[in-house]
């Protein structure tokens, strides 16, 4: 699993330095700002602080992405997950 910091109730592996240590909206955080992604929602974080948690986000033509969205995009056995799916697809056509 590993050692993450968590930004407002979201666990994230970012910072420089993991220390478990826990943000609260409003306090000075040690990552850059931008939108960051983690299972448990997002986070904004604007000028060094933790501004926002939200459980989604809206696109610009108005579509709702979840957390599991973008993750799930960048799994690292995404691939071979697929791939062992279209296997068993296979062999119950036979």
């Amino acid at each position: 699993m590993g050692i993450y910091n968590i930004y407002a109730g979201v666990q994230l592996k970012v910072a420089d330095e993991l220390t478990l240590e826990s943000f609260k909206i409003g306090e000075a955080v040690d990552i850059p700002d931008g939108i960051y992604v983690g299972h448990d929602g997002f986070v904004v974080v604007q000028t060094g602080l933790l501004i926002a948690k939200r459980a989604t986000i809206t696109t610009t033509w108005g579509d709702e992405v979840k957390p599991e969205d973008i993750l799930d995009k960048f799994h690292p056995l995404k691939a071979a997950i697929e791939k062992a799916k279209e296997g068993d697809a296979d062999e119950s056509a036979d």
